[in-house]
């Protein structure tokens, strides 16, 4: 009975941790390139299911403790046109480089980007887009911005560079970081995309999907509620069991 607590008292703490993903998800569904997080549980028994209605009932009857495990779900979200020359929609897999203040490179699908004062082309949050030579710098005199479907930069006549998109070996080891950035492991090697695709005068909207993660926030309350029943059924259990056991003394 006691254990039926400690398992039903876990999970509650999953439940809360499954309600905080689900309103990072709402929170950011409206952000460009947001990737939605999943919110998994894992048994003693190495049982893992995506999390449902049903997911905390499955891990009490595996026999196992449930273990809340997240990850970043990075199926694409759809483009946006905004018309806008400095904003860039990827096509496909792959991230743009960006570079943080510390000169380390972070990869991003949010495209929503503008040129700040040093007339270089930065991130909503001011950090620097990589191109093959470095910052992208543009020259306001040198006409209008152009940035073609292979990544190729030119303003008017003028060839500026490539803007090159990164792809990595295993997407699962990414890390995400504050500002809707992603960090590679120590070690790991982005790969450079030969087949570059990309879309100026758009963004990519996350691939939140809103009504999905309300129906998620109902599953919840009811789990939650379902697992306050039990600790309260287990509790009266051991109560009567102990008022029958002092009354037989």
């Amino acid at each position: 009975m006691v254990e039926g607590i400690y398992t039903s008292a876990a999970s509650l703490s999953s439940l809360e941790r499954w309600q905080q993903t689900i309103s990072q998800n709402l929170a950011s569904s409206n952000v460009a390139g947001f990737k939605k997080a999943n919110f998994a549980i894992e048994s003693d028994n190495k049982l893992k299911t995506e999390y449902a209605p049903d997911g905390m009932s499955a891990a009490r009857h595996s026999g196992g403790v449930p273990t809340r495990t997240t990850s970043v779900n990075f199926t694409p979200g759809d483009l946006k046109a905004t018309g806008k020359n400095t904003d860039l929609a990827i096509e496909g897999p792959g991230f743009f480089q960006v570079q943080n203040v510390d000169g380390k490179n972070l990869y991003t699908r949010d495209g929503e980007f503008h040129i700040n004062q040093d007339n270089t082309l930065v991130t909503k949050q001011g950090l620097p887009v990589l191109g093959d030579g470095g910052p992208i710098t543009i020259d306001p005199d040198q006409g209008e911005l152009s940035i073609a479907r292979d990544g190729s930069i030119s303003q008017g006549n003028n060839l500026l560079g490539r803007m090159n998109l990164f792809d990595f070996d295993n997407l699962d080891q990414l890390t995400r970081v504050e500002g809707g950035f992603f960090e590679p492991p120590e070690g790991a090697i982005p790969q450079p995309m030969e087949n570059v695709q990309m879309s100026q005068g758009a963004i990519e909207s996350s691939n939140v999907t809103p009504m999905a993660e309300l129906v998620n926030l109902i599953a919840v309350s009811r789990a939650y509620e379902a697992s306050q029943k039990s600790i309260t059924s287990h509790d009266d259990l051991i109560s009567k069991a102990i008022n029958s056991l002092g009354a037989t003394a």
